[in-house]
């Protein structure tokens, strides 16, 4: 340590009050977000199981889920020309009619649209393109692009009389048709017409929310509700559903034996999404990203509610205790210039926000340790302060001059006259004053 001026104020570094030197604790690293795992990894699923997609892989037949399959599927195999599938938004109905296509064998065409503001032309070329009659470009930019309907039309019942010697299906599934124009409306009825000896060439469900039977019992649209075949009904999941639900997708996953959903796990989904299956999908896809944060495989019904608390935008999640390792460094230290230039300059930011830190909350043992060193710092500034002023010793004299070799002066010495000259000069100054 560097030596102790009279008069200064002696610097103790804060690694002597709290013993820093002696136990070093180094916080952990905090992981970056690429390195922490998705859920999918963390419990061993080979896919997401709870995506807001209509893939038919994973679709749960309820009581009402299964009575619209079958009546769909029925109706398609009879070729039956129309058919109306409603329910409120969520329930499935796109993935109910995916699987109902997929029932029917790998020798249908079906088309899905998705957008019911187009108009009928553009419903028409999506059915093309779907069918893989056109392409995308072939309906942007190439023949298909300035086409007239009668043209499309043309080309749509060519296409369904080559199917009639293969024994193939040719569905059509509109989506949110509840939205649809009347005049759309009217052009699928007419499309549902095509018939070749007596067997409808083109089949079409229209999927959409239970407004849709409003609008088709109105006055201009009575000849299409005439034509509907079959009508079926989707409705919520019952509790003990939502049970079979949540672990029917799990195990098509690959997630029966990692994941575990409590009975009252389950009940709280039930409760809490209506056994709507969309919102089913949302909460426990974030209940397992809940559970990964909290590194278990059982989603507890705390779990459930803390996701349902994130989903619904609020901040008050309960907070997931983890154990944080503290990593020992006993190394001694050893001062040297560095240490000593530290404490004459101040402290690096470093050690000041850690200090900071520290006394925000001390230890009730550091209070009386901390007055204890304040006290000594302050009695040891005064002891060498009068010490200093006591035996302080007078200054020292000036070096004398090195001795230098003389330089001759080569100027004349002055005379006589010059010196008589130089009197008289000064006793004139003195009169004048």
């Amino acid at each position: 340590m560097a030596p102790v001026v009279a008069g200064s104020i002696p610097v103790i570094h804060p690694n002597f009050i709290f013993g820093r030197y002696n136990l070093h604790v180094r916080p952990p690293p905090i992981p970056s977000a690429p390195d922490q795992p998705l859920y999918e990894q963390f419990f061993g699923l080979r896919e997401q199981p709870f995506a807001l997609t209509s893939d038919p892989r994973f679709i749960y037949l309820s009581e009402s889920h299964k009575r619209a399959y079958q009546e769909l599927l029925a109706g398609l195999r009879r070729r039956e020309g129309l058919l109306l599938l409603t329910a409120d938004t969520g329930m499935g109905k796109t993935t109910l009619c995916r699987a109902v296509i997929d029932a029917l064998g790998a020798r249908t065409f079906s088309a899905l649209i998705l957008n019911p503001y187009m108009s009928d032309a553009e419903v028409v070329r999506v059915i093309l393109r779907d069918f893989g009659l056109v392409t995308r470009d072939d309906i942007r930019k190439g023949a298909f692009a300035n086409a007239d309907m009668p043209q499309l039309l043309d080309t749509l019942e060519q296409f369904l009389l080559s199917l009639i010697p293969l024994n193939s299906y040719a569905v059509v599934i509109i989506d949110e048709a509840q939205s649809l124009s009347a005049r759309v409306i009217d052009q699928i009825r007419q499309l549902g017409a095509y018939e070749q000896d007596g067997q409808r060439l083109l089949q079409i469900i229209l999927a959409g929310q239970p407004a849709l039977n409003d609008t088709l019992r109105a006055d201009a649209m009575r000849a299409v509700d005439g034509r509907v075949s079959r009508r079926a009904v989707l409705g919520a999941l019952s509790p003990d559903e939502v049970k079979s639900y949540i672990q029917h997708r799990l195990s098509v996953a690959g997630g029966r034996e990692t994941v575990t959903f409590p009975a009252e796990s389950a009940r709280a989904v039930a409760e809490l999404t209506d056994g709507v299956p969309r919102r089913i999908n949302l909460l426990c896809d974030r209940a397992l990203e809940e559970g990964r944060v909290a590194g278990t495989s059982v989603i507890s019904p705390a779990v459930v509610r803390r996701a349902a608390r994130l989903l619904a935008g609020g901040t008050e999640a309960e907070p997931v205790e983890v154990e944080v390792p503290v990593v020992l460094d006993d190394t001694p230290v050893v001062a040297d210039e560095g240490m000593n230039a530290a404490l004459d300059h101040g402290l690096a930011i470093e050690e000041r926000r850690d200090l900071f830190e520290r006394l925000a909350e001390p230890p009730s043992w550091r209070r009386p340790a901390l007055l204890t060193v304040l006290v000594v710092a302050l009695a040891s500034f005064v002891w060498t302060t009068v010490e200093g002023m006591s035996t302080s010793t007078p200054g020292l004299p000036a070096a004398p001059a090195r001795e230098t070799a003389r330089v001759p002066d080569t100027r004349p010495l002055p005379t006589a006259d010059d010196v008589r000259y130089v009197m008289q000069e000064i006793a004139r100054a003195d009169r004048v004053r």
